[in-house]
């Protein structure tokens, strides 16, 4: 083989290595978002059980050891919130808040930033002599979508309508707002929010 032939050869594997890292590249540009979903009414009335949910398969799942276990992605247990991660779970799970109620104005994920389940007080018990609680892991970030003053009864109940970004218990993000606490019949503790699932991976929102 002549010198000619030879730099051909190597100019072709050249050009066929940089075509495919730019392929690559170019993919990971154009991941694809996820559809907006809703979830309304989900029942996270008792004051003892968490109730479970995947983004993926937008459904409530059954979990038994909620620290050891990667099908969840986001709990509810009255107005608090837990995430696979952290304290709370042995996945990803984080969250930010991006501190606007615009659903649209969040047009990406951070790269930096999310907090992590930390373990504080929740009330797990509300009796004729006074509330009983508890110290359990959840997220103190998604814990300021509501506020609830009981100072004078009825309760009062203030939405607060944050967008947030958190990531699943793989680590995806995910755009998120927890924006009522009633059911149709206007009883607590029942959960609706809307979430963009980036089941991609891809950090843009559409």
């Amino acid at each position: 083989m002549n010198n000619m032939k030879i730099y051909n050869y190597f100019l072709g594997i050249l050009i066929t290595a940089f075509g495919f890292i730019s392929c690559s590249d170019s993919d990971k540009d154009e991941l694809l978002s996820g559809n907006t979903q809703k979830y309304e009414f989900l029942n996270a009335t008792s004051y003892t059980d968490w109730v479970y949910f995947s983004f993926e398969k937008n459904e409530i799942v059954e979990v038994t050891d909620f620290q050891n276990d990667l099908s969840w992605d986001i709990a509810f247990h009255r107005g608090d919130i837990r995430l696979n991660g952290g304290e709370s779970g042995s996945g990803k799970g984080a969250a930010i808040n991006m501190n606007v109620t615009d659903w649209d104005a969040v047009k990406e994920a951070p790269s930096t930033g999310y907090e992590t389940d930390k373990t504080g007080t929740i009330s797990i018990a509300f009796t004729g002599s006074g509330i009983n609680t508890d110290e359990q892991p959840f997220s103190q970030i998604l814990a300021g979508w509501l506020t609830i003053d009981t100072s004078n009864p009825p309760p009062v109940y203030t939405y607060h309508n944050w967008i947030y970004v958190v990531k699943s218990a793989t680590g995806k993000p995910v755009k998120l707002q927890v924006y009522d606490y009633k059911s149709e019949k206007n009883a607590g503790a029942y959960i609706s929010f809307k979430y963009q699932y980036n089941e991609s991976g891809a950090t843009k929102f559409d």
